[in-house]
């Protein structure tokens, strides 16, 4: 019988590629395989560190596992530090935003006022807290730093009333929020002064009302006794 040169080589069979479902050792051949003692044991070693050799669908693939869980630990730092830092600058960043709306909601409250006008008021003010320090150039250092606060509150309150009350509310909150303490005996001295101030004002309506009767009774009696208009 004559040889079939042309014959159909199944290459599955005859191990020259795997079958498409399976992964396979590849072949240790003795004429690849090193021939002196520190070439085994190099080989040995980057066989550990590399993996054995597998082909898959006719692929040679080699799976270094050493090397995967390492930059797998690494990729999971980063990643998880990635993620902290951009975590912390988003809290950062919206409390900032927080703290911007806060301020600029709380300025935008202050002039609730629409007729009341800014820029003549705080001229105004100005001119009023320098009239201060000029008229106490001469005085002590106390007079010369409470006089112009003294005089620009006082033009603050008459020319931006509205302003002003708006002011002195946030004021007290921000002062109520960071000393509770100093301002609950704020509180009280205030409320101890305001007694005294209207008991002092009541009592010397009083007066002036008895004062008042007695010079009319006084006034009614010379005239009735003597006919003058005193």
């Amino acid at each position: 019988m004559a040889p079939n040169f042309y014959r159909e080589v199944d290459l599955v069979k005859e191990q020259v590629i795997p079958p498409m479902s399976e992964v396979v050792l590849s072949s240790n051949a003795k004429e690849a395989a090193p021939q002196n003692i520190e070439s085994k044991k190099l080989s040995y070693e980057l066989q550990d560190l590399l993996g054995e050799n597998k082909l898959a669908y006719g692929i040679s693939l080699r799976t270094p596992e050493p090397l995967i869980n390492f930059f797998g630990a690494v990729r999971g730092k980063l990643s998880n530090g990635l993620e902290f830092v951009e975590n912390k600058i988003d809290r950062s960043s919206q409390a900032y935003y927080d703290k911007e709306r806060k301020v600029t909601s709380a300025i935008a409250d202050l002039h609730s006022d629409p007729k009341e006008q800014l820029l003549p008021g705080f001229t105004y003010i100005l001119v009023a807290s320098m009239s201060g320090s000029i008229l106490t150039r001469n005085r002590n250092i106390f007079l010369r730093g409470v006089t112009p606060v003294v005089f620009g509150i006082s033009c603050f309150s008459y020319v931006l009333p509205t302003t002003y009350r708006n002011t002195k509310r946030l004021a007290y909150d921000i002062e109520k929020r960071n000393f509770p303490v100093f301002v609950s005996r704020q509180d009280k001295l205030y409320n101890a002064t305001m007694k005294a101030a209207c008991n002092t004002a009541y009592y010397t309506k009083n007066v002036a009302a008895t004062v008042k009767r007695g010079y009319e009774r006084t006034n009614k009696a010379i005239k009735e006794w003597t006919g003058l208009n005193v």
